[in-house]
């Protein structure tokens, strides 16, 4: 029999997709739990017994590691409680065994919708099949829970703002062949320069459509989709409907050209959950007058010459800018589309696909007549450009989806629970913020800032209406309100927004270091700030009538963020010792930014010592500089803005 640890190793393999692990995490106990009412509605509640007890001696004689030891009794515990549960209602053993089935059953259809293979199926060729059967059987409950530290990305990152922009660049002969084909027929076409031109990809020549086709599936656009979503698990469909040939022109008064000059999302799907529709912008010549900015994603710059940037097109918000120099020909540019979607999503994938090509047919026939707009049709160029700038600011300040989001909890919770829609809507911003300080990886800055601020200002809208609702004059209660979120508030000011959210952590921003106030005055006035703010709401005896449970949650959740700050503190002498994380933290700036206070030392005031000041010491890793260790009441923890 292989020991847990060589088995692990080969069931890791088969189970790296989070889903996955997740709905195993499922189907395992409730098919445990079964098995084990079948037990003791066949042979009593002695047989049970024995076997949990048995169960959990030979799981804590293997060679897992101490934690995995330890989640498999507390995991098995409950499965045995789950199953007394089973037996106490009355199932029959028919029904049990038909929930046996359908958990069984359910784990085929998790490795099937994620696209991973099973491990059953890579020993099942062996003849001692049947033996590694029962070891994997054995082995399954701490061979899922050890999945979990082993995935490809963690179930945190489930709620992240992920960022979804890819790149590549074609160089290849036959795809710059390719390029040169359709580069010669915009030349020969020689569209009117003063306005953007357009040729669709259904309606071109067979020569010009198989050239555009090429480039479609070139190995580079493919191996861009490929890095981002996994082959395995996802379908990436081209979108022949939507593709076209485009040349830009900066001429543009107020019609349907403007739209390309403000910041703006193409497509108006955003809604539509677990599955994307991309634009890739592919650049035919060369180009150093136009750029294409990403403003919530932070980044920029001119595609020239095969580059080609892919985004999406319902949700991800954009714009065009020219630069001050001339560009040796017109931008020719060709707008490839794709469908992506996991595979197990099939007809509702995409359905998408068909939504979006519906949209953009309309679209395209607007925008085409209000190019050079006329009478009635310069009414509507009006309108494209406003309901575009409407749907920009939704999406820049709110979000599309987090108000659909908002609308689907407070429906549930008719049915749910009368608390059901304030308990999800006060709480998420913490999750955000645990998330995604513990990912760090492919965040969308600016997306992450919105959605943070969007569902903290719906939890302190709960909270003052309650306040209001329940209120009760109490002098104590209202200084403690204003002055707790006076003085989170001058922090917020003094750090500034980005770096409060996690900007230096996320490599978006330069450490800067505070030492005025509230710095100088009060230690962590982020988390003192709001933690006092907070309990003035819970002072006012209406109020803690009322909720008496959210204000205590709420602190709660702000102590667990403010642990994983000070636990992942860079400036903690325990903390990233080993060589790939120093690399890491020089590579993304991850160093977060010191509070110093006039109250400490003045060796540690960047005024008082030149020398110690960020720009003539980059390297600032605890071991090589132990001294310049701020103290614990500057460390930055900013959770509370």
């Amino acid at each position: 029999m292989k020991t847990f640890a060589a088995t692990a190793t080969e069931f890791r393999r088969y189970h790296s997709n989070s889903f996955n692990v997740a709905l195993h995490l499922v189907t395992t106990p409730v098919a445990m739990a079964s098995a084990m009412a079948m037990l003791e509605t066949r042979w009593g509640a002695a047989s049970a017994r024995g076997a949990f007890w048995a169960y959990a001696a030979a799981t804590m004689a293997t060679n897992a590691g101490e934690g995995v030891k330890v989640a498999t009794t507390v995991a098995w515990a409950m499965i045995a409680r789950a199953a007394g549960a089973m037996c106490a209602s009355g199932m029959t053993m028919w029904g049990m065994m038909g929930v046996f089935a359908a958990a069984y059953a359910g784990q085929e259809a998790a490795h099937a919708a994620t696209g991973e293979k099973t491990y059953q199926a890579s020993y099942m060729k062996f003849t001692n099949w049947p033996a590694l059967l029962v070891e994997h059987t054995f082995y399954l409950l701490p061979l899922c829970l050890d999945a979990v530290m082993h995935m490809d990305e963690s179930f945190l990152s489930w709620i992240v703002a992920h960022n979804y922009v890819v790149r590549g660049k074609l160089t290849s002969a036959e795809d710059r062949a390719a390029m040169k084909t359709i580069e010669r027929f915009v030349t020969e076409e020689d569209p009117d320069r003063s306005c953007t031109a357009h040729w669709w990809h259904t309606r071109l020549a067979p020569k010009e459509k198989d050239a555009f086709t090429h480039i479609a599936h070139s190995a580079p656009v493919e191996k861009m989709f490929a890095e981002r979503f996994r082959p395995d698990a996802w379908v990436v469909k081209p979108v022949y409907g939507m593709n076209e040939i485009y040349v830009a022109s900066s001429h543009h008064n107020n019609n349907s050209d403007t739209v390309f000059y403000m910041e703006h999302i193409d497509g108006p799907w955003a809604v539509y959950p677990f599955c994307f529709l991309y634009r890739c912008m592919l650049a035919v010549n060369e180009n150093v007058k136009v750029e294409t900015i990403f403003t919530q994603e932070g980044s920029g710059g001119c595609l020239s010459d095969g580059d080609v940037v892919g985004f999406d097109f319902h949700r991800e918000i954009h714009v065009i800018a020219d630069r001050p120099v001339a560009n040796p020909d017109r931008r020719i540019t060709m707008k490839l589309h794709y469908c992506v979607y996991p595979k197990c999503f099939g007809p509702f994938g995409e359905a998408l696909l068909h939504l979006s090509v519906m949209y953009n047919t309309v679209a395209r026939k607007l925008f085409l007549n209000t190019i050079k707009p006329t009478g009635f049709w310069r009414f509507m160029a009006f309108m494209v450009l406003a309901v575009t700038n409407g749907a920009f600011l939704v999406s820049k300040y709110a979000g599309i989806n987090n108000i659909a989001s908002v609308a689907a909890i407070y429906a549930a919770g008719k049915y749910i629970h009368p608390y059901f829609f304030f308990a999800v809507t006060s709480y998420t911003h913490y999750c955000m913020y645990i998330a995604t300080y513990h990912v760090r990886e492919g965040i969308n800055f600016g997306m992450f800032k919105r959605n943070v601020m969007f569902w903290k200002s719906l939890a302190l809208t709960h909270l003052g209406l309650t306040y209001l609702k329940h209120f009760e004059f109490d002098i104590v209660s209202i200084a403690m309100i204003v002055c707790g979120y006076g003085l989170s508030t001058a922090a917020t000011v003094a750090l500034g927004i980005d770096q409060t959210y996690f900007g230096v952590e996320l490599g978006k921003v330069k450490p800067n270091f505070v030492h005025g106030f509230p710095y100088n005055v009060v230690p962590h006035p982020m988390i003192i700030g709001s933690m006092v703010g907070l309990l003035g709401f819970h002072k006012m005896a209406g109020f803690r009538a009322a909720l008496p449970y959210a204000i205590p949650v709420h602190c709660a959740m702000y102590f667990v963020h403010m642990c994983q700050e000070q636990f992942n503190d860079i400036y903690a002498a325990n903390w990233g010792s080993s060589a790939d994380v120093k690399a890491k933290v020089a590579a993304r700036a991850r160093t977060p930014a010191r509070k110093i206070s006039n109250k400490s030392a003045t060796s540690r005031t960047p005024k008082k010592s030149p020398s110690r000041t960020p720009k003539k010491t980059p390297s600032r890793t605890p071991k090589k500089t132990p001294s310049r260790t701020p103290s614990r009441s500057s460390r930055r923890v900013s959770v509370a803005a």
